[in-house]
């Protein structure tokens, strides 16, 4: 898969990305961003807004690349002072642009 191919999901009302194993987003689609209040391509969890709850994402990533199965989860996410938004989440690995990463999808539970 590439980010062209990807470039479908940019417009869709939930948020999908695309992780590294070194925990660095590679791609993702504008409702990430939005909700970032950044671009996330480049960026690790501990550089987002969410930052405070960089560790219990990167576990929930690190159990899907270890397990190699589908992980669904309830993921919280500080946006400082904007207040927590708990998301429904599905991460799953997949090849993108070569190399094995961890694909994620969710929307906000509101």
């Amino acid at each position: 898969m590439t980010a062209d191919e990807l470039s479908v999901l940019d417009s869709v009302p939930f948020l999908f990305w695309v992780k590294s194993r070194d925990e660095q987003y590679l791609w993702g689609n504008r409702k990430i961003c939005e909700l970032a209040g950044e671009d996330v391509a480049g960026k690790t969890d501990d550089q987002l807004v969410w930052a405070e709850n960089a560790s219990a994402l990167k576990a929930a990533d690190i159990r899907v690349f270890n397990s190699g199965k589908p992980d669904y989860l309830l993921e919280h996410v500080v946006k400082s002072s904007k207040g927590e938004e708990t998301l429904s989440v599905c991460k799953w690995l997949d090849d993108f642009e070569g190399q094995q990463c961890c694909f994620g999808i969710s929307f906000v539970i509101e």
